[in-house]
Order: C-alpha cells, then sequence, then structure tokens
C-alpha cells in the first residue's frame, strides 16, 4: 500500500510539474530580452487592462474591480507578472478631489507626482491586492514589507505592517487565489490592513509610503500607473462623476493596449554587470569607458530623441519589435539602427564576465556545439574568420535557427541583428573598432581570441540556448519525472524553487 501510495504520489507531482512546465513557457521569450530591465522599452504584448461600462477588468488575470468600493472611486487597475505568472491584480480607489486634481492635466508620467500630493489630504485612499497566485502569510509579509521599507525611516512601523499582514493571511492559512487583501491609506498617516473584509489592525505613519509602493517611478506595476493616468487624466476641466463614468462608458468598447502606449519610458543607459576594470587586460578600463559612457549613450540618447518627436506611432513599440521589424528598418533607417545598436549592446555586456570567463563550454551547449560545428574548435575558427573578414563595422554572433534547431554563426555589417532574421542569438562579439582599436589597433584576431580565452560567458550563452530551444530547469525536471524516474525529494526541490523565486519578485517592479 504504501508503495502505490508513493507511486500515485509521484505521478500527480508529474502531472503538477507538467501542468507548470506547460504554465511557465505557454508565452517563450528569449533569456536575453529581460522583459523586468527598465533599461529596455517595456514590450507591447499583452492586453493588461480594458474598460467595461465604467469598470475596470485586468484582462490578464480576469479580475474585475467595480466602480466604486467604500463610497470610494476607482481610480485605475493593474497586474503584477513575474514571467507568464500573474501574482495579483490591483485596484486603487480614493475620492473625487483626488481624481479631480489631475483631471485637467495631460496624459503624462508628471501627473502622479500631483496626485500623490493629493492623496496626502485625502481621508482615505485604498489599495484592493487581489491574488491569482498562492503565497504563505509568511512570504506575502515580508514581500510587502521589504517594498515598503526602502520608503520609510519608520522601521518600528513597517514590522507593524508585516505582523499584520502575515496575522491576517495565516489565520486562512494562505493568500490563495480569490484572497482580497486591502490597504486603506487614512490622512492621519495609518494603513488599515483587512484580510476578504476582516479588519486586522492599523500600522502608524506608513500611509504616503505605501502609496509610493505604487505610484512612485520605482513602483511595483508599471499597468498600474498607466491605467490611473490614462482614466484620471484628460478627463475634463474638473471631474465629477458623472463625467468620470460617461469617459468610461465611451471606452467601453476599446480594449487598451497599456505598455508603452501612453507615455514613452524612456531609454536609459545599462549598468555594467562588472566594473570598468574587470575585463583587463583584454579590454582596457579606457576602452570599456569610452565604449560605454559614450558610444552607447549615444545611441539611447538618439532612441530617445527620435521616438520622443516621432508620435503615438512610435511611442507603442518595444525594442524587441523595432529590432525584428524589416518594415522599420527600410522607412525608418536611423531609428532601427540606433534602437538595434541598443539591444546589440546590452546583449553583448552580458556575453562577457568580469571573473571566471572564457575557455570552452559545458553541458547543453557543447553538446550542441560538438552536434552542429564537429568541436568548439571548429565553432571558434568558424567566428573568428567571419569577423576577420567582415568589410567594416558590425556584429558576430552564434545564433539559434529554430526551423533548422541548429546552431549558426553569421557576420553582420552596422547595427545587425539576427533576430531580424528569425535567429535567437546566443552570444555576441561587437566588431565596431570602438570595441577594440584603442587595445588592438587593427589587429582583430588578437581581440577575438583574448574574448574566447578570457572573457566569454558561457553561463550567459547556454541559458540563451536553453530558452531558445525551450529548455531550462522545470522542464527539464518534467522530462526526468516521466522518463528517467528523477527521485521525488528533486521534484519538490525544482518545484519550490520556482514558486520561491516568483514570491520573492512579488513586490518588485515589474
Amino acid at each position: 500500500m504504501a508503495v502505490k501510495r508513493t507511486r500515485r504520489a509521484a505521478a500527480s507531482l508529474s502531472m503538477a510539474l507538467l501542468g507548470l512546465y506547460c504554465f511557465s513557457f505557454s508565452s517563450s521569450h528569449p533569456a536575453m530580452v529581460d522583459a523586468a530591465d527598465p533599461n529596455i522599452v517595456r514590450k507591447n504584448n499583452h492586453k493588461f487592462w480594458s474598460l467595461r461600462g465604467g469598470a475596470l477588468i485586468d484582462a490578464a488575470t480576469k479580475i474585475d474591480f467595480d466602480d466604486n468600493h467604500g463610497g470610494l472611486s476607482l481610480c485605475g487597475v493593474g497586474v503584477r507578472k513575474k514571467g507568464p505568472i500573474k501574482v495579483y491584480s490591483v485596484g486603487m480607489y480614493s475620492d473625487e478631489s483626488a481624481k479631480s486634481s489631475i483631471a485637467s492635466l495631460p496624459k503624462n508620467k508628471s501627473a502622479l507626482t500631483s496626485l500623490r500630493k493629493s492623496l496626502k489630504s485625502s481621508k482615505t485612499t485604498s489599495f484592493l491586492l487581489k491574488m491569482n497566485f498562492k503565497v504563505g502569510a509568511e512570504k506575502m509579509a515580508d514581500a510587502i514589507a521589504e517594498s515598503v521599507d526602502p520608503r520609510t525611516s519608520d522601521k518600528g512601523a513597517v514590522e507593524s505592517l508585516k505582523k499584520l499582514i502575515m496575522d491576517g493571511v495565516a489565520a486562512k492559512g494562505a493568500a490563495t487565489p480569490g484572497t482580497i487583501l486591502q490597504f486603506d491609506c487614512s490622512s492621519d498617516a495609518s494603513v488599515k490592513v483587512s484580510v476578504d473584509g476582516k479588519a486586522v489592525g492599523s500600522a502608524p505613519g506608513l500611509s504616503e509610503p505605501f502609496c509610493d509602493v505604487f505610484l512612485d517611478d520605482n513602483g511595483v506595476s508599471p499597468a498600474f500607473r498607466e491605467s490611473v493616468i490614462e482614466n484620471c487624466c484628460g478627463v475634463a476641466s474638473s471631474s465629477t462623476s458623472s463625467s468620470s463614468t460617461a469617459t468610461h462608458s465611451s471606452s467601453s468598447h476599446n480594449p487598451i493596449h497599456i505598455v508603452g502606449s501612453l507615455f514613452y519610458h524612456k531609454l536609459k543607459l545599462p549598468k555594467l554587470p562588472y566594473k570598468y576594470n574587470a575585463l583587463q587586460p583584454i579590454i582596457s578600463e579606457k576602452t570599456l569607458r569610452a565604449h560605454h559612457l559614450k558610444h552607447n549613450a549615444k545611441y539611447v540618447e538618439a532612441v530617445n530623441e527620435i521616438i520622443g518627436e516621432g508620435g503615438a506611432s512610435l511611442k507603442h513599440l518595444s525594442m524587441e519589435q523595432i529590432v525584428k521589424s524589416k518594415a522599420l528598418k527600410e522607412s525608418n533607417p536611423v531609428l532601427y539602427n540606433n534602437a538595434a545598436q541598443c539591444w546589440n549592446h546590452l546583449f553583448f555586456w552580458r556575453c562577457m564576465s568580469g571573473s571566471g570567463g572564457g575557455g570552452e563550454p559545458k553541458g547543453l551547449l557543447a553538446k550542441t556545439i560538438r552536434q552542429d560545428f564537429g568541436s568548439f574548435d571548429n565553432l571558434r575558427k568558424e567566428m573568428e574568420t567571419s569577423s576577420i573578414k567582415a568589410f567594416g563595422s558590425g556584429w558576430t554572433w552564434l545564433g539559434y535557427d529554430k526551423k533548422q534547431k541548429k546552431l549558426v554563426v553569421s557576420t553582420m555589417t552596422g547595427a545587425g541583428n539576427p533576430l531580424i532574421e528569425g535567429i535567437i542569438p546566443i552570444l555576441a562579439i561587437d566588431m565596431w573598432e570602438h570595441a577594440y582599436y584603442l587595445d588592438y589597433q587593427d589587429n582583430r584576431k588578437e581581440y577575438i581570441n583574448g574574448f574566447f580565452d578570457r572573457l566569454v560567458n558561457w553561463k550567459y550563452a547556454q541559458q540563451n540556448l536553453k530558452h531558445a530551444m525551450g529548455k531550462g530547469f522545470v522542464p527539464e525536471t518534467v522530462h526526468h519525472v516521466s522518463h528517467h524516474g528523477l527521485p521525488l525529494v528533486a521534484a519538490l526541490f525544482s518545484a519550490n524553487l520556482a514558486k520561491k523565486t516568483a514570491v520573492h519578485m512579488l513586490f518588485q517592479q515589474s
């Protein structure tokens, strides 16, 4: 009987992991495009929320929010996602005076500053968090407290808030899908906590920092902030309940793409994953500083200027959408080239390691290289030859062709990126002169040898390959459970690790 129960448990776990795999990889995305990275234009491929007759529906989770709650009016809704996992939806309610304070303002981020000031004098501002993903009491409390903590110096109040959340959620076991956490931010600066309508208690002095968790520039849901702007700004010279409802109703037939469509998230110069002197002696500090602070910065500045002047037709585009578009490359080559250079450099910085780089790859990447090129030496020679023979400036790429299911090498001139041909980048070498000329003059071969011997980040390349091939830690575990009888404890560990990662990011910026 014990053996049968163990087998049934293992079978159930296998099905659960398989479901997790299907859920986690239902919308594939290359590892090198980090949607959580604020330096990249956010990807406009989801209808995060839409208007429905005065109420707002978060289309990502299908969770709706009534137009009024406890005598307060709905300002906006958003979704908190981690990869494909839709963790929760949030709705903010406040009085009409807060909404009217920004009703006549244009739809841009500056309106949020005015709203945050107005909320200080509002009697109550409520945030409703409607869960779509199970989270334990302690983890839920830790996640919220960690987000409020850097926004206040009152650590005692943060601990009080943490305990209230933990006690409220623990009373029902966990914050399961459907659980509603309500946080009422009052004019006396306290935050009242309720779980599923049951009051738990109040934490003093945290009203403003709690509001900032969702409304400041580092708020946890850009989707939420844009929803507030769309629904509260540019409505009328003075907002009233009837005019607000009329505006909602007139838009109810038109689901709105919010990511990037209301205002442009300006690119920022990405931080390097290592110090400027970390790549010496292969790449000098002088070269890396000039490359990053001058050339990379110039591309970022150019993209911001072009999109800022280009109107709504450009502001909804993500970085990856630009780089993949052959039509845009022809119609707006200046935008395309500068945007591609921003993407290429962000990727290239990660292709190098400040410590432990170089040598030969291992694991899946090494196996795939042997399969497609015969040996690592053959791959290295092909990339070296391709780079040296290339005319002018450009990039040498190792990519994965999903149609042919094989690795391919290509050198593309200018800002060329293999995404435009449907090839997923795995590794890149910058062959523009500013990447190496101060150190090597015209000796490209020595630069490339140094890259392979001391700098190349094979772990990052392997991560990219796994995502390109639809593989990874969770799907590999499912495969072993299904075909090789992976021990139950290992399967449990992998599932818990995947969930822990998602929970840890709960209240960090999307």
